[in-house]
């Protein structure tokens, strides 16, 4: 039950920052930004779907190593993508500690219910929603940096979604 609350009460936090950055000022966020393996990413939100907490998913045989397992999510069967590993990226620390505290932070990103996928990403921590007005582009490859210095890379749902790579997880 302790569970529930603390996720209705996440929701209803992300609800509420949601509503405040397309508030009086004007700008709306266009980003659910992330981070997996110590580097920064941001989700178009419009491509993003649930966010839920950390479920352990039950191993699929003969799947690729970045494809954790399954998980009920809501009543749905969803496949599991370790994103860091499917990016190829390395943990930025491995000592038990940190894989504890890493563990309450992880979250599942679901893509927008259009894609009709049912996967959820697997991302170390949430960090929060950007906006485009808010970022300075580095370059030709959507790579971005915020106020505070900080890089992010933009990681296109739709794209993902499409991908044969990822959508074909046996061995």
């Amino acid at each position: 039950m302790a569970k529930k609350e603390a996720l209705s009460h996440f929701q209803t936090r992300l609800a509420d920052r949601l509503q405040s950055m397309s508030g009086s000022d004007g700008v709306a966020a266009n980003w659910l930004a992330v981070e997996v393996a110590g580097s920064g990413f941001v989700l178009p939100l419009g491509q993003s779907g649930e966010i839920f907490p950390w479920i352990e998913p039950h191993p699929v045989p003969y799947a690729k190593d970045w494809f954790l397992g399954v998980a009920n999510l809501r009543g749905a069967l969803c496949g599991v993508v370790n994103l860091s590993k499917y990016l190829g990226l390395q943990p930025i620390d491995g000592s038990l500690e940190a894989s504890k505290m890493a563990l309450q932070d992880r979250r599942l990103v679901g893509f927008h219910p259009s894609f009709e996928l049912n996967t959820v990403l697997v991302v170390d921590r949430l960090a929060g929603l950007k906006s485009r007005h808010q970022m300075v582009a580095t370059g030709v490859t959507n790579e971005y940096k915020d106020a505070d210095g900080m890089s992010w890379r933009e990681i296109d749902l739709g794209l993902l979604a499409q991908d044969s790579e990822f959508v074909n997880i046996a061995q």
